[in-house]
């Protein structure tokens, strides 16, 4: 899954500063000496329409002494004109900070910022930022595809106001999404803002208590049963797969093996999921899997979990370190 696909940015609004300029960033030339330090431009990867980020650009000098001020300017993603933030020279405490906002009425598409810092006699040194704009409403926001959902009932989480909808599957209410509460696990790529879009990544203890009041992790059993719908789990994966688009964009990709009909209306998206090693973690699979936890341990004491790959047929099942894995949680009553 060409993931970079998704990463958008959209229809920036940016208010600061100083004089305009329509220089583009150059390319390098061998007979200009190179500028010290880099720019970071701390903006989530994910971001909502109307969000604000403040953006200071520093931390590029023309000695490693860094005893002198370069300019900035910035990119825009639309117009590719550049507009001067500060001019080399000119004192640290003018014209470089600018707000960056996010305009409510943009496109949910791909954009890059760019900052520049610039110095006569010096190749100029950029920095760039990827960006994705979403919309958490499902069925009409960045998750398309969900055209079933007139008519499904809604639970709002008392502890945060989230709204899920649920069906009946197998004689059980399921959330036909993912859990998203903040009260533990991770966020995909660590950017909240696709938390309701996603849902959250948690390890099985976590997944065992994340669950809101009257409703609980669903048990191996509670997946046979929804299996049992369409033939087995052997055969379970179209029937529990929703032909869902992020953003324009084809979720289950790779699927050539069985056609999605989401017959049961589970609704699995292929999220991916974090895996742990020690201190360290990294996502994998978007794209590829829809990973779920379920409350039981194997005899070892490992957890179960379930799981549909990007071009099987089965609802898969095995057991892994309860802490090796974060997974997605959905909550059944």
């Amino acid at each position: 899954m060409k993931f970079l696909r998704y990463i958008t940015i959209a229809c920036l609004v940016l208010s600061a500063v100083a004089s305009v300029s329509c220089k583009k960033d150059k390319k390098s030339d061998s007979t200009k000496s190179y500028l010290y330090g880099s720019i970071k431009l701390d903006i989530p990867s994910y971001v909502y329409r109307g969000d604000v980020y403040h953006v200071n650009p520093y931390g590029v000098y023309k000695t490693e002494a860094a005893d002198s001020l370069v300019g900035y300017r910035w990119t825009s993603p639309f117009t590719s004109k550049s507009d001067t933030l500060r001019f080399e020279g000119e004192p640290a405490e003018k014209g470089k900070d600018f707000d960056f906002v996010i305009d409510p009425g943009c496109e949910l598409k791909a954009y890059t910022l760019t900052v520049a810092a610039f110095a006569d006699g010096y190749n100029d040194k950029p920095a760039t930022a990827n960006f994705a704009v979403v919309d958490p409403v499902l069925g009409y926001g960045s998750l398309t595809g969900y055209d079933f959902l007139e008519g499904l009932s809604v639970f709002t989480d008392p502890r945060d106001g989230k709204e899920y909808y649920y069906t009946t599957i197998a004689g059980k209410d399921w959330m036909i999404q993912n859990l998203a509460w903040k009260g533990a696990g991770r966020s995909y790529l660590d950017a909240e803002a696709v938390d309701p879009i996603f849902g959250r990544f948690y390890d099985w203890d976590e997944a065992g208590s994340a669950c809101p009041a009257g409703w609980t992790l669903p048990s191996d059993a509670d997946y046979e049963a929804v299996a049992a719908l369409s033939s087995g789990a052997s055969q379970a994966a179209g029937s529990m797969m929703v032909d869902a688009y992020f953003n324009g964009n084809k979720m289950w990709e790779f699927w050539p093996a069985v056609k999605i009909t989401n017959k049961t209306l589970f609704s699995a998206i292929p999220v991916g999921y974090y895996q742990i090693d020690g201190e360290s973690s990294v996502h994998k699979s978007f794209g590829k899997y829809a990973f779920f936890w379920t409350s039981d341990v194997d005899t070892d004491g490992m957890g179960i979990a379930r799981y549909i790959y990007q071009d099987q047929p089965a609802l898969f099942k095995a057991s892994f370190g309860k802490a090796s894995l974060k997974g997605s949680v959905r909550c059944v009553r």
